[in-house]
């Protein structure tokens, strides 16, 4: 499991519009389709949308890659410096940063 590479993701949404934020996410992530997210994003094993026990405005997303070489294909795009359109339109719900962190998986 040693070369799986997990991404974190932490916004904060601006209150009133934590449905809105969520609705996105799930829309601009689940292919609806019946397919898988790697079937359409080379690499990506899965992701899963979270928040925050104590905080309900702070959202989490995190993804699971094959490895890091998959996650940097993604990043190279030159689209995914932004996010492309869905990350522009993510951006008008959070209140401050969105930060984001890799993580190598030691073990599961």
């Amino acid at each position: 499991m040693a070369g799986m590479f997990l991404t974190i993701t932490r916004a904060n949404i601006k209150a009133g519009n934590e449905k809105e934020a969520r609705s996105l996410l799930e829309k601009s992530l689940l292919p609806n389709d019946g397919s898988k997210p790697g079937d359409h994003i080379p690499g990506l094993i899965g992701f899963g949308l979270m928040r925050s026990k104590k905080d309900p405005s702070m959202f989490g997303l995190a993804t699971v890659w094959k490895d890091e070489a998959s996650f940097d294909a993604l990043a190279s795009n030159p689209n995914a410096k932004t996010g492309g359109h869905w990350v522009e339109k993510f951006m008008k719900f959070t209140d401050g940063e969105v930060k984001g962190e890799g993580f190598y998986i030691e073990s599961l």
